[in-house]
């Protein structure tokens, strides 16, 4: 069997060491391969919310990665998720947002979440994910952003 890859999208090159030494501690035998458009954060920041021409941008991104041979797909940014949510039904590989597993097991875990970040760009769709999280778990919450 050979060994599975995992193709990284990334909107900034600081991220890739980072998730790098992730890989190589909790998925070992996992391949990676990465791909940086700093562009893309940089128009969402300058536009103040994601546009449908860097959205399409983040679908052609994923496909690529797909093409590259990637057996699963992770997006490192938070602000673009809902081009990462709409390049996931376009794919025939598990296309991931970074921010999901954090909403699950906050929607698991509590009642009362917070959401906080680095980006102002980033507080809305990971608010909008939590409450859809939360609504597909049939969870009451409060959410704070």
């Amino acid at each position: 069997m050979s060994a599975k890859t995992l193709g990284l999208i990334h909107t900034s090159a600081t991220l890739v060491p980072v998730f790098q030494q992730l890989c190589n501690h909790y998925l070992p035998d996992v391949q990676t391969f990465n791909i940086v458009d700093d562009s893309l954060i940089k128009h969402v920041i300058k536009t103040g919310s994601l546009t449908p021409e860097t959205a399409r941008r983040v679908v052609d991104y994923v496909g690529s990665a797909e093409a590259a041979g990637a057996d699963f797909i992770l997006v490192t940014c938070s602000s673009i998720g809902a081009a990462v949510e709409a390049a996931a039904a376009l794919t025939r590989v598990p296309v991931l947002r970074v921010d999901q597993p954090m909403a699950d097991l906050a929607v698991q875990t509590g009642s009362r979440i917070g959401v906080i970040a680095t980006l102002a760009t980033t507080l809305g769709p990971t608010s909008d994910l939590v409450r859809r999280r939360a609504l597909a778990a049939n969870k009451d919450i409060a959410l704070t952003a």
